[in-house]
């Protein structure tokens, strides 16, 4: 169980369903649209990025982490979320559920910004802890970010990338 002042924003396993857990994106131009059941399994199947992103933030809490290995997993786990935003990128999800898969995808790629902007104000010799000290507005905006995203992921029904 993670402290209580640890934020949610980097809570381990917790960020994963706070990352949005899905990623959809709604701009594929030509492509045809998915019915709903073929949209989610297709999100789902790229979610192994997310676990990836998730574990990164993982190693960025661990014991005796500091400095250059915290804001290395930090950026990691910014670049797998894009990675994970990336590869849906293609995909067109059904009329119906569009507002919130564009919302989702412009919240994860506003968390994905805000892990690379925490990563680059981590100092020499600071702890995941040190950094969301001195940086708690930063954190604040990523956890309503979290927050959004994982109701977005419930709505959308994107059970399939939740991580436990």
């Amino acid at each position: 169980m993670r402290p209580a002042s640890v934020p949610a924003v980097m809570a381990g396993r917790a960020l994963a369903v706070a990352l949005g857990i899905g990623v959809l994106a709604a701009c594929g131009g030509g492509t045809e649209r998915l019915k709903a059941p073929d949209y989610r399994a297709k999100v789902s199947a790229r979610c192994a990025r997310l676990k990836q992103a998730s574990d990164d933030l993982a190693k960025a809490q661990e014991p005796g982490a500091t400095g250059a290995t915290v804001r290395r997993y930090l950026h990691g786990a910014a670049d797998r979320l894009r990675d994970l935003v990336h590869g849906i990128d293609g995909l067109e999800p059904p009329a119906a559920l569009e507002v919130d898969a564009d919302e989702l995808v412009r919240l994860l790629d506003e968390y994905a910004g805000g892990l690379d902007e925490l990563a680059d104000r981590v100092r020499a010799g600071d702890t995941i802890r040190a950094t969301f000290e001195r940086n708690a507005k930063l954190v604040q905006r990523l956890n309503v970010a979290a927050g959004q995203a994982t109701t977005l992921v419930t709505r959308l029904e994107l059970t399939g990338c939740i991580l436990s």
